[in-house]
């Protein structure tokens, strides 16, 4: 991809979550799953706190720049278009999570973490609490989100 594409993409990824974000509704947390081609990662927007937490299962070493720039701009559109003048600089949180052992599971651990928010709220990301402090997953909490999966997949198919 020349530069031109690539500047293209991000400007489209990046408006487009601006537009989300202005529809949102006042949800103080977004959920933004991003495959970087054959991996995915999760950003959690808090927008109450400005925060951007960063969770990986292949490692929590470093954010993805190519995400960062699209989140860091759509915040720039989204609140140009919110009609506001407040300045933001998103503070950007690598959370400790549990790493996975294979190399297919990314997108199971990725499902995983957003459970885990759902049900603990935002102060487990605060925490650095993803996992419960587990190394990795088992086998039995990635086949528990497969099965979920496939529930909602399936009744969303057959309605």
């Amino acid at each position: 991809m020349d530069s031109s594409s690539r500047i293209g993409a991000l400007d489209n990824a990046s408006r487009g979550l601006a537009n989300q974000l202005f529809k949102r509704q006042g949800n103080g947390i977004v959920f933004m799953p991003y495959n970087l081609g054959r991996h995915w990662v999760l950003g959690v927007l808090d927008m109450k706190s400005d925060t951007c937490y960063y969770l990986d299962s292949l490692s929590s070493a470093n954010f993805n720049m190519q995400l960062k720039q699209i989140v860091d701009l759509a915040m720039v559109l989204y609140v140009t278009q919110s009609g506001s003048n407040k300045r933001v600089k998103l503070n950007w949180v690598n959370v400790t999570c549990p790493v996975k052992p294979g190399g297919t599971e990314c997108g199971y651990y990725m499902l995983r973490f957003m459970k885990e928010i759902m049900e603990e709220g935002i102060e487990v990301l605060v925490k650095d609490n993803i996992g419960d402090g587990t190394v990795e997953y088992t086998t039995v909490d990635i086949d528990e989100i497969r099965e979920e999966w496939t529930e909602f997949v399936t009744g969303f198919i057959y309605r």
